[in-house]
Order: C-alpha cells, then sequence, then structure tokens
C-alpha cells in the first residue's frame, strides 16, 4: 500500500544508520552471488517490516514475527534449494535496500502497482488485504454497489487502493463511482472529515485503518463489512526471478494442502482465501 506511515524519533535514527550503512555498501550487494548454507542451499535474505501487525513485525525482543514469517517458514520447509534468512526492518529501509541488491526480497502488505512493478519483481498473491467503507452513521451505504452515482473520498493514483478500486469497477462495469485523485494524500484524519462533513460519500479503506484514530476525531463513523479485496506480493529485487518463480509454485502447494487457509484463520481469525472468493478480488 501506498499510504503514509508515521515515524518516530528512533525510528528516524534507526533509517539515517541503516541508510549510511547501505550508502557505503552501494554497488557492492548482487543478489545473484549469494553465500550457500552447509548443505549447499542458496542463501537469500528476506525483509520484513518492523512495524505492520499483524502482517509482519519486531516482536518484544525484536525478532520477525506474524503471518508473513510463518507464510515464509512453511515455503523454506518445502525448498531444498533455497535457506531462508530474516531481517526487520521501517518501511523505507527495507524498500531501499531491496531495490539496491542488499537484500533479496522484501514481504509485508503489498498491493501489485505499476511502479512496484517496474521497481521489483513481484510474486503472485499470497494473501488479501480487505477494504472496507468509511460512512456516516446515517448512511444507508453497505456496498461499493450502493455508491452507483456517488463520490469515494480522493485517492493518489500511485495509492495500491486506487489500483484496487480501479480494478473492482472494471469487474463491475454497471456500476458508476466517481473517484477522484490528488497529487498529494490526504491523512486518515482529512478523509474522515471529508466524510463526515459531506464533502464526500465514503472513504475506501481497511477497518483497521480507521480504527486506528477513531478515538482522535470526536465523532463516530460506520465501518461496513468488507467490500473489496486486494491480493498482497512479495517484492524482490529485479535479479531473483529463479526465486520468485520457486515460490510462486509453493504459494499455489500451499493453497491446496490448506497450509495458508490455516494460517490465515490464526493470525486473522477467517480465511482470506475463501473471502477474497466471494468478493470476487480472489486471483488465480
Amino acid at each position: 500500500m501506498s499510504i503514509n506511515k508515521p515515524a518516530t524519533t528512533t525510528l528516524s535514527a534507526i533509517i539515517a544508520i541503516s541508510l549510511m550503512g547501505m550508502c557505503a555498501a552501494c554497488g557492492t550487494g548482487d543478489p545473484s552471488a549469494d553465500a550457500a548454507d552447509a548443505d549447499g542451499a542458496k542463501v537469500v535474505t528476506f525483509v520484513l517490516e518492523s512495524q505492520d501487525p499483524p502482517y509482519a513485525y519486531a516482536d518484544d525482543n525484536g525478532q520477525p514475527a506474524g503471518f508473513d514469517l510463518d507464510v515464509l517458514k512453511a515455503i523454506d520447509d518445502r525448498l531444498d534449494d533455497y535457506t531462508f534468512e530474516y531481517e526487520v526492518l521501517d518501511y523505507q529501509t527495507g524498500l531501499i535496500g531491496t531495490k539496491q541488491g542488499k537484500y533479496d526480497a522484501m514481504i509485508g502488505a503489498f498491493f501489485e502497482t505499476p511502479a512496484r512493478a517496474e521497481q521489483y519483481l513481484l510474486s503472485k498473491p499470497y494473501n488479501y488485504f480487505f477494504m472496507n467503507l468509511i460512512v456516516p452513521q446515517d448512511s444507508t451505504i453497505k456496498t461499493l454497489e450502493d455508491l452507483d452515482g456517488k463520490t469515494l473520498d480522493p485517492i493518489v493514483p500511485s495509492d495500491g487502493r486506487y489500483v484496487a478500486i480501479t480494478d473492482w469497477l472494471k469487474r463491475h462495469p454497471d456500476t458508476k463511482i466517481e473517484v477522484p485523485t490528488v497529487t498529494n494524500q490526504e491523512t486518515f484524519q482529512d478523509m474522515f472529515n471529508a466524510v463526515h462533513d459531506g464533502s464526500y460519500d465514503a472513504v475506501y479503506l481497511s477497518k483497521a485503518q480507521y480504527e486506528g484514530v477513531a478515538d482522535t476525531l470526536g465523532y463516530e463513523l460506520k465501518v461496513t463489512d468488507p467490500v473489496d479485496a486486494a491480493g498482497t506480493v512479495i517484492l524482490y529485487n529485479k535479479k531473483q526471478g529463479d526465486l520468485q518463480k520457486a515460490i510462486d509454485e509453493q504459494v499455489d502447494a500451499l493453497l491446496d494442502d490448506g497450509t495458508l487457509p490455516k494460517l490465515s484463520e490464526k493470525w486473522f481469525k477467517q480465511d482470506n482465501y475463501e473471502l477474497a472468493k466471494e468478493l470476487g478480488a480472489f486471483k488465480e
């Protein structure tokens, strides 16, 4: 997703230190020259986001945790030719390091977007992120179809949400929803204020993102059930095509044997794959 994430002073310091280390290594990282373990398996390094639970985060001991880690461990168990190692980093440092080749791949709640496809190799969807509508308390809107002839709060075209709603509209050509665009994305609070004061009919966002700021608004809005889903993908360094292919094959296998649905139930209390199918967003 392209929603900006807040940074703390400590996090900013970590980013600065990490970037200094990256600059010192500029031009030396080569994912095609990864080391091998004692058994001859290729060692590859995945970045997991430090502050995006339950997808990926650092636990109280600074160790990686979350749904994404469990997915990678399940894949690693099935791949004899690879050994996975993990680093927990902030969002921006992980993206830069993966693009430059310091790390082989990064996993998180990333939507597929044209901009990301230009900078990274992308996996097939291994999970799904669900979107809700946040509307005024007295609104009768419950689904995207109910927004026919109405207007969503503006979205930056590079935001994964814009890609997701555009895909939904292509699948539902009879529903006409106006989706204004802006060059700089509003804060969550600004989005909700615009719906509360009647400027727009709904915000297309997740329930968790609304709940993260709800206590600061001074009023209550209503959150619908999930109305849409977008697949989340792994971002690979451009030289990691073999790794990308190998993991895509295992994602299919882990879906077929029920491993991914079980991990989804563990971390999200629901089968994300079945729900994505119900919403028409599941991708084979």
